[in-house]
């Protein structure tokens, strides 16, 4: 493996641990939270709209029934992150690994290119905006970055 690959391989493995780091402080504020909150009968959505309390008393509904559905539709998940650092490291290597891998990807493409003798270098340079004009929106901008480094020796 050459050293382009072990920097890859690290990055990824590092976003991977920032976005699980993160993950897990979402499950850890949310099992923290209670299941539903009991409403009291003049809190309700349904006991306050009368025909929507005699559909539901229609279909076999009880009060206590009704004010349980109120609850579960009223909870609010109320997650926080109690490390802001992590989160902002998974989200900034993540971000990393995504651009190293188009980067990569564009370089690859380029080699394959060459190598198959579809696109000359000399070919490449005298026409290279038209080139990255058409590349950007079908690979993206990381990509076209590795392709374009590859066509003019960078």
């Amino acid at each position: 493996m050459n050293k382009k690959w072990i920097t890859r391989v690290s990055l990824s493995i590092v976003a991977a641990l920032g976005i699980s780091c993160t993950l897990g402080e979402f499950a850890d504020a949310k099992a923290n939270q209670p299941q539903y909150e009991q409403k009291t009968p003049s809190e309700s959505f349904t006991k306050n709209d009368p025909e929507l309390y005699q559909g539901a008393l229609d279909l076999g509904l009880t009060d206590n029934d009704i004010f349980k559905i109120d609850s579960l539709f009223d909870k609010e998940d109320k997650a926080t992150v109690h490390n802001p650092f992590l989160v902002a490291l998974g989200i900034i290597t993540g971000m990393a690994a995504v651009v190293g891998s188009g980067y990569g990807a564009g370089r690859y493409i380029a080699k394959q290119l060459h190598k198959r003798k579809q696109l000359s270098k000399k070919y490449y340079k005298q026409h290279r905006w038209k080139f990255r004009a058409a590349l950007v929106p079908v690979i993206g901008i990381a990509a076209t970055f590795g392709f374009d480094d590859y066509y003019m020796d960078i």
